[in-house]
């Protein structure tokens, strides 16, 4: 288990609503209760839930509901992001930025529809949730977690600079106990990074 070391001390000022990313090839805007069809069809996935802490399978139109009703009234400590594409607005994803307990500070989250898989989006979201954290709040690290059998998340993060500090078990909605791997990275290397 990661002790408290890796807690941030500083308390985060998260008054602040989601402005809207652009990336390259992508748009990250707060979710939209019209998102609940599309968020539903992507969502449920299996192979998607059982990667992620807190999404059930089977996944439906009241899952997506309940999800966009409370990232809406903010119920979360961060910010939510529905990841779209640039070119069309296509929902393929979601993506947070959160003051999660189990890291002890602000903790990057992402999912992908499986359509989308494999085309570097993930990693664009990624860096750009990161970028936020250090130019919006003053965080002095981003934690990461992944599950030890959840390859392709564990490389969108080290491609994000993230270094491994440990493993730990977390409990999921679909999964159980499972095995995980923590990551930290720090605003200097952010910042040698840019």
């Amino acid at each position: 288990m990661i002790e408290s070391a890796f807690n941030d001390t500083a308390a985060l000022d998260l008054s602040y609503d989601s402005p809207v990313l652009l990336t390259q090839r992508l748009v990250l805007r707060p979710p939209h209760i019209d998102d609940i069809t599309d968020l539903a069809a992507i969502a449920n996935d299996r192979r998607i839930a059982e990667m992620t802490s807190r999404m059930p399978h089977p996944y439906g139109i009241a899952d997506a509901r309940v999800y966009l009703e409370s990232s809406i009234r903010a119920e979360h400590e961060g910010y939510i992001y529905a990841i779209t594409l640039a070119e069309t607005g296509q929902l393929i994803g979601y993506c947070g930025l959160e003051r999660r307990e189990r890291s002890g500070g602000f903790e990057i989250g992402f999912w992908l529809g499986a359509d989308y898989w494999g085309a570097g989006y993930a990693t664009e979201a990624a860096n750009a949730l990161v970028d936020q954290a250090f130019r919006a709040t003053s965080a002095e690290r981003v934690h990461a977690v992944c599950r030890t059998v959840n390859e392709q998340s564990r490389n969108v993060i080290r491609k994000c600079g993230f270094s491994l500090v440990g493993l730990d078990e977390i409990e999921t909605v679909s999964a159980g106990r499972v095995p995980v791997e923590r990551f930290v990275l720090e605003r200097t290397v952010w910042l040698e990074r840019k």
